[in-house]
């Protein structure tokens, strides 16, 4: 057998190459690979989920996740706050109608109370919604959405979302 190992270095080079390419396959194969992956998470993802330091594909589930739930936990507090305000936007519009035909009733006995109910109509109206201010602001809402719906289309796309489906699967 020695002569042998001494005749063949070749093979017996070869033979020890496979070995030490079989041992690094299995402890790869032990080791759980896609820790060593880093993923470029934006910063602005990062901070909203309050993730510090590097991200690893394995992580990038949860990250995923916190950004979901950070999503839509904005998206109804937006809601809420939006409803909010027009239930006392209606509210308001609601008491000051009852208060002007309250006063536009009760202007004419006093003296003078038809021109002074007049001149406060006229410095109301200056408050008053001008034409088109709905549309405007239909399109600035609009606008607002659209430009969230780009952000979220550019995060989304940095974040590799086959490698979460395949990962999570």
């Amino acid at each position: 057998m020695r002569d042998w190992l001494k005749a063949n270095p070749v093979a017996i080079s070869f033979a020890v190459a496979a070995l030490c390419v079989m041992l690094l396959s299995v402890a790869a194969a032990g080791c759980q690979v896609s820790d060593l992956i880093k993923v470029d998470v934006p910063k602005d993802v990062r901070d909203a989920v309050g993730v510090e330091g590097d991200v690893t594909l394995t992580q990038v589930p949860d990250v995923w996740d916190d950004w979901n739930e950070y999503v839509e936990k904005n998206t109804k507090r937006l809601e809420a706050g939006t409803d909010r305000a027009y239930e006392l936007l209606g509210f308001v519009n609601s008491a000051t109608s009852i208060a002007i035909a309250a006063a536009e009733g009760a202007a004419p006995a006093f003296p003078g109370g038809a021109i002074l109910f007049g001149l406060l109509s006229g410095a109301a109206g200056l408050y008053m919604k001008k034409p088109g201010t709905d549309r405007a602001i239909a399109k600035e809402k609009e606008a607002s959405y659209n430009a969230g719906l780009e952000k979220a289309k550019a995060l989304a796309e940095a974040l590799p979302i086959e490698a979460i489906t395949e990962e999570s699967a």
